[in-house]
């Protein structure tokens, strides 16, 4: 009799302790999760403010009309745009390496890419001020259809910068959306 209740105590502890151990595996990776999420809102904010830095320095144009009027790429040169791009990129492609699968993480990755692209662009036709004499070769004539070719460029800037803003505006919706 002793040893029968002996082996009842040992199943029912040895339940319990295995109910226990399930009901503790279960809580910890939601803990782990809400950790995770936090984190990943942390690193899409301080991504959010990483690219608004890069939409300050470049002029969005509501139409082509107002592109027309002013003609205008940034409030900057180039070259600092270029810099504060390559800082921007440094930062932002880490965090973006770490937060989930997402529309959130979507939307930066293709504001970041839209900035990327229209530098790319304006790079093409940025004019220095001061010219280099070890830069005075021969390049040829230009046809006009290469002529063309550079008179579209800006506008083709402008078309990313608004992409850009675009995507920048709809993952501040997101976050915004997902703090309520």
């Amino acid at each position: 009799m002793n040893r029968s209740s002996l082996a009842l105590l040992i199943l029912f502890f040895g339940s319990v302790v295995v109910c226990g151990q399930s009901v503790t595996r279960l809580q910890s990776p939601n803990l782990l999760g809400e950790t995770e999420t936090r984190n990943d809102r942390v690193s899409a904010a301080r991504s959010l403010t990483l690219l608004k830095r890069l939409d300050d320095d470049v002029i969005v144009y509501r139409s082509l009309g107002d592109f027309e009027a002013n003609g205008r790429l940034a409030q900057v040169p180039f070259a600092r745009f270029a810099n504060d791009l390559q800082a921007v990129t440094n930062e932002v492609e880490p965090m973006l390496l770490r937060m989930p699968q997402g529309k959130l993480k979507t939307a930066i990755t293709n504001a970041l890419d839209s900035y990327r692209d229209g530098a790319f662009w304006w790079q093409k036709i940025d004019q220095p001020r001061v010219v280099h004499v070890s830069a005075l070769t021969s390049t040829g004539t230009r046809s006009s259809a290469d002529s063309a070719f550079l008179a579209s460029v800006p506008y083709t800037v402008a078309i990313h910068w608004r992409q850009a803003n675009g995507y920048l505006r709809r993952a501040e919706a997101l976050m915004d959306r997902s703090r309520q």
